[in-house]
């Protein structure tokens, strides 16, 4: 029996609390972002985007739903970052998302829930305050980066490591996820677990490790998967390249180990995309011949398996009619609301009164777009789908741009792989958010390593030859 939500009855936290609770609960936060601002003017770059990777990974929730200490605290950051970047003008892609951040603050003035549009709104201004931060990072040593990852291997280490226990032995996740630890650790929704709930992140079959859901974790360790074989390119000290090494590995495992299906698409199509990027720039005859045998090759793999084990297909073809179906409400109120969206919360009424429709003889579920244009849009309207189309792509194009311009490199170099993992990185995020729940920046976990990997995919560094070691940090404080 499917689980029934009732959103028209979904408790807020003003609806909930007295106001007086309302009142200590946000002076609390008052106190604690001030003592965060405080602290961020003080700390070294490499420090604080150290500290941001790991609140990505332990975010700590509390009575704000989905808006974490975690997310509060990256977001408290944005004075200090802003503050480090000085009068300097912001690059093309940070512009866009300080415009996403002042359209998403204006879209609030037709939002149906105030918690949901402030969530979006904190999302973008974390991106813009770790975005400043990784940038200043690089800028002040190359070195930095690795740091602030060393500082976070062991928590990523042990999302990793949990995913996969969970998997092996699901009733151990079950214990987790009814735990009262689960409360603060996992995201609002874990206490549907205890009541019988048989959505997706209650299947034995996936695996979340510290994450409620398996698509989210997925998600995360494969672009921080990236993120860590990037660094291990970078040549570390030895001590550090093994660390570097091993993480990536182990996260990019997790991640197939998660149950999702989605990385088990990515990580054959994605570095294969990136491989003929950097063949086509070098020999476009021989790359157009590889794309059309590669084509072929793989319709006769679908028509193949179709023909001779058709129910393989059967849970693919599933999940997509969801996907078009909830697309389809979305194309039928784009006429009416086309340019302002739904408003951040209204796409919960929306699905209410089109889900007999769209899904016939199924209870009401919570469905979102599962498609990150989609969601933009319905968040915040034709502005934000626009100015999120330009942010999913600019990375991706980035990347692209210096696998041209690397031309002349040998196709088999450390700087060419390097290119090679960037982009499957940046490219993963948009992929994934094509079918699944999510934004052009992942989630509040991804926040941080996606502001990373970006900084990793605009810097003048990406895909060029470095010879020998980076030092220490102790050694360049001698020098």
């Amino acid at each position: 029996m499917e689980h029934i939500v009732n959103f028209l009855a979904e408790p807020s936290f003003l609806g909930t609390r007295t106001p007086v609770e309302i009142i200590l609960t946000l002076a609390v936060v008052a106190v604690g972002a001030a003592a965060i601002v405080w602290l961020s003017f003080r700390l070294q770059a490499r420090v604080l985007l150290g500290a941001a990777f790991v609140l990505g990974i332990v975010q700590l929730f509390g009575p704000f739903g989905f808006t974490s200490f975690g997310l509060l605290a990256t977001a408290a950051l944005l004075p200090a970052a802003a503050w480090r970047w000085g009068r300097a003008k912001p690059p093309l892609w940070i512009g866009l998302l300080i415009a996403l951040a002042v359209w998403q603050m204006i879209s609030v003035l037709w939002a149906d829930k105030l918690g949901s549009a402030a969530y979006g709104v904190l999302l973008t201004l974390g991106l813009i305050a770790t975005s400043l931060i990784a940038r200043e990072t690089i800028r002040e040593s190359p070195r930095g980066l690795l740091d602030a990852l060393a500082i976070a291997s062991p928590f990523v280490l042990i999302e990793a490591w949990l995913v996969t226990l969970f998997r092996i032995f699901p009733d151990l996740e079950r214990a987790y996820l009814t735990s009262p630890l689960a409360r603060f650790l996992t995201e609002p929704g874990v206490e549907m677990i205890a009541r019988g709930s048989t959505e997706n992140v209650n299947d034995i079959f996936k695996a979340g490790g510290v994450f409620l859901n398996a698509n989210t974790a997925s998600l995360f360790l494969a672009v921080v998967g990236c993120l860590y074989i990037w660094a291990a390119l970078q040549r570390p000290s030895r001590a550090q390249l093994w660390i570097f090494l091993a993480v990536g590995l182990i996260a990019f495992d997790a991640s197939l180990g998660t149950g999702s299906k989605t990385p088990l698409a990515a990580i054959v199509l994605l570095p294969v995309l990136g491989a003929f990027a950097l063949v086509a720039v070098r020999k476009p005859l021989l790359a157009i011949g590889v794309a059309v045998v590669g084509a072929a090759a793989a319709v006769g793999a679908i028509t193949l398996v179709s023909a001779i084990r058709p129910h393989l297909l059967d849970e693919t073809i599933r999940t997509l009619d969801e996907r078009r179906r909830l697309w389809g409400v979305v194309f039928h109120r784009f006429p009416e609301h086309w340019f302002t969206g739904l408003g951040f919360g209204n796409w919960r009424l929306a699905i209410e009164e089109e889900w007999r429709t769209a899904f016939p003889g199924r209870g009401l579920q919570l469905f979102p777009p599962h498609n990150l244009f989609a969601q933009a849009w319905a968040d915040a309207g034709l502005v934000s789908l626009l100015l999120t189309i330009a942010l999913s792509l600019l990375p991706i194009a980035a990347v692209v741009v210096r696998i041209r311009q690397r031309r002349h490199d040998r196709l088999f170099s450390r700087g060419s792989l390097e290119l090679l993992v960037v982009f499957v990185g940046v490219a993963w995020v948009l992929v994934h958010g094509m079918l699944d729940t999510t934004t052009f920046l992942g989630d509040n976990h991804l926040v941080p390593f996606f502001a990373a990997i970006v900084a990793v995919a605009f810097s003048r560094r990406l895909g060029t030859r470095q010879d020998g070691r980076m030092p220490s940090t102790a050694a360049r404080q001698v020098a």
